[in-house]
């Protein structure tokens, strides 16, 4: 915005421009996962090899989970999808697997 004053010539108006400072924030690029606002992983190693990262409405951030967790939770509406369930009927042969040590349980 540019404010006008007075000169000291009655007759003149001078305007004034405002000088505007940007404030900026030198930033370092993020080298890994740990260092970005919304994950939420303390201290990963190798216990968390093969985790997933997702996504958590209830907190707003990235956590690591297990693929036992995301499978579980994937069918606790005991609906698959029919994608799926083609896909594997496609790829699973019965014939090459093994059940010579099955072990039933007990009855």
């Amino acid at each position: 915005m540019s404010v006008i004053r007075k000169a000291s010539n009655a007759n003149q108006v001078v305007l004034k421009k405002e000088v505007t400072k940007k404030n900026v924030a030198s930033q370092r690029p993020v080298s890994t996962l740990e260092e970005l606002g919304d994950v939420n992983i303390v201290d990963p190693g190798s216990a968390q090899d093969g985790f997933l990262l997702a996504y958590d409405s209830a907190t707003d951030t990235f956590n690591l989970i297990s693929p036992d967790t995301y499978l579980s939770a994937s069918v606790e509406d005991n609906d698959l999808p029919d994608d799926f369930i083609t896909q594997l009927e496609g790829e699973l042969n019965l014939g090459n697997i093994q059940i010579d040590n099955l072990d039933g349980g007990a009855f």
